[in-house]
């Protein structure tokens, strides 16, 4: 069983990642063809943003998991 901690880091990253889908496969999209172009820079800034995010969360994982803590 996980402990909270490492529960949380699992959870965040799942959460995080469906919003990075999303913004990749819909917001970025719709506010291009909606002539919305300050969303749309808004947009790639928080994907840029949670991949950064994203990848601290994976290595932290991937870090415990090879020392035996997870």
């Amino acid at each position: 069983m996980l402990n909270d901690c490492n529960y949380n880091k699992v959870r965040l990253l799942h959460d995080l990642s469906r919003i990075n889908w999303y913004l990749k496969k819909h917001a970025k999209e719709d506010a291009k063809k909606h002539g919305h172009p300050l969303c749309h820079t808004m947009c790639e800034e928080m994907e840029k943003d949670m991949e950064k995010h994203i990848d601290k969360l994976r290595a932290a994982i991937i870090g415990l998991s090879k020392e035996g803590k997870f």
